[in-house]
């Protein structure tokens, strides 16, 4: 119906061109005035106007609701992204800080208690570095790097580049947790912070040894455009 509409107003404008021209003397077609026809012009009808309105204020509000889901998404949670953090958390757990640290190689590099650290995962200090910001918060994460296990002493250290380690600082303890089928619930979420509890299974040294549930608490936040954890969870 709106297309028969457009096509009879077309129609009337057509109608106005060729009925408000004149001959000329010489063969030709003078024009009315802009003011004539303008005045001879109807306008839109009012039904019409109203639905372009609508229309308009439809699609803005389209867009707005679009742009508000993009923003929540992205800020979004879940426990997919927990338990891949806690996946890192549980490898710094077993070979950087926790049950044991990255072995020493070949001669020492700086005193006699400062070597290279041997590993497959980090070709230098740089991708290591990298890659503990990528899993902790930026206050956890300088933690880890500059005041650990001690405030001011690292355990590992970047000389000339190299991912060293401090033997005076390094060692293994006993850890007696199995987190090979933890289980994870979220408490709380937000759009920058989510609470959860990971429950593995704890076997200590005994004459009858039991194991018992072992639940942890923790907690990830959105920083830098992306989910990181705010603790090592031990």
């Amino acid at each position: 119906m709106k297309e028969f509409k457009k096509i009879g107003s077309i129609a009337a404008i057509a109608a106005v061109l060729l009925c408000g021209c004149t001959s000329a003397d010489d063969g030709g077609v003078t024009i009315p005035p802009p003011e004539t026809l303008a005045s001879q012009l109807t306008e839109m009808p009012p039904e019409e106007q109203t639905t372009a309105e609508a229309s308009s204020e439809t699609a803005a509000e389209t867009t707005e609701e679009t742009a508000t889901e993009t923003e929540g998404q992205a800020a979004s949670v879940d426990e997919a992204v927990i338990r891949s953090l806690f996946d890192e958390n549980i490898y710094c757990l077993r070979n950087l800080y926790g049950a044991t640290s990255l072995y020493p190689e070949g001669e020492p590099v700086e005193g006699d208690h400062i070597y290279k650290a041997a590993t497959d995962r980090f070709a230098d200090y740089a991708e290591f570095e990298s890659y503990i910001r990528s899993v902790f918060c930026t206050t956890e994460a300088d933690r880890l790097l500059y005041d650990s296990p001690y405030e001011g002493q690292p355990m590992y250290l970047n000389i000339d580049g190299m991912l060293c380690v401090d033997t005076y600082l390094a060692g293994a303890k006993g850890y007696y947790v199995d987190w090979s089928d933890y289980k994870l619930e979220i408490v709380s979420a937000d759009s920058d912070r989510c609470e959860f509890i990971v429950t593995g299974q704890i076997e200590e040294p005994a004459e009858v040894p039991v194991k018992e549930d072992y639940p942890l608490n923790g907690a990830v936040v959105y920083e830098n455009g992306g989910w990181r954890l705010e603790k090592l969870i031990l």
